[in-house]
């Protein structure tokens, strides 16, 4: 089925190493945006908020030696102009009531622990570690993250050893986490508010680049949805 990936993962700017580093250096440890940008994701940024400042380049228009005119980078300038997620208000994001599954139930089933979500990049909407894993605070789909992400470290993408693997064919693993993702939203029946099917099948589709991947990479999908289902379902 056709896929349609959307605005999930473009919605924040994607900063320079340098600009995440000053961003750092000011204790940013959540995503950011421009006044604007925050306004036009439906979010007002706090009376008394203090712009954290970043690098901008300085360009001028100038003849090159053909007599064309020409646009030269000439510097850089701190400007200050972002601010962090929690400094801005709106709309809260749609919460999530369990009915037979629950994602705490199945957190608590598999060990698995949620912490602090500590990456400037906006765009990234959760990461997992060992057992570990954090979620964007403005995620678009939190639920479908953490599914997602509890994939990752169900099917054991995320043990030390899998790491040089992981590099090598990170398509495979984002398959597997995405599609036990795919598969366990579909199962609990989750509305769309929750869910994007089209955005998840697109996001399968452009990691494997028209590869068919390997049946035990199928199989570990079906295998991962099933023990995540399994470990959120309420006792009978």
């Amino acid at each position: 089925m056709p896929g349609n990936l959307g605005n999930t993962y473009n919605r924040f700017y994607n900063y320079s190493f340098l600009n995440q580093l000053l961003l750092y250096q000011q204790g940013v440890r959540e995503p950011v945006n421009t006044y604007d940008r925050w306004k036009a994701m439906n979010r007002q940024v706090q009376k008394g908020s203090k712009a954290k400042a970043i690098l901008r380049p300085i360009s001028r228009k100038v003849e090159n030696d053909n007599g064309e005119e020409e646009v030269r980078l000439t510097g850089f300038k701190m400007v200050n102009c972002l601010f962090t997620a929690s400094e801005t208000e709106g709309d809260p994001l749609p919460e999530y009531e369990p009915k037979l599954w629950s994602p705490e139930r199945a957190l608590g089933a598999l060990a698995i622990r949620e912490v602090a979500y500590g990456l400037v990049d906006g765009n990234t909407q959760g990461y997992s570690s060992g057992h570990e894993l954090a979620i964007n605070p403005v995620a678009a789909y939190p639920v479908k993250t953490m599914v997602h992400e509890m994939g990752h470290i169900v099917a054991g993408h995320t043990v030390q050893e899998k790491m040089a693997e992981y590099l090598m064919h990170r398509g495979l693993f984002e398959f597997e986490a995405e599609g036990s993702a795919y598969l366990v939203m579909n199962e609990i029946d989750e509305e769309e508010r929750h869910f994007d099917s089209a955005e998840s099948r697109a996001y399968i589709q452009g990691w494997l680049q028209g590869e068919t991947p390997p049946e035990e990479s199928i199989r570990r999908v079906f295998t991962t949805a099933d023990k995540i289902l399994k470990a959120g379902r309420e006792e009978s």
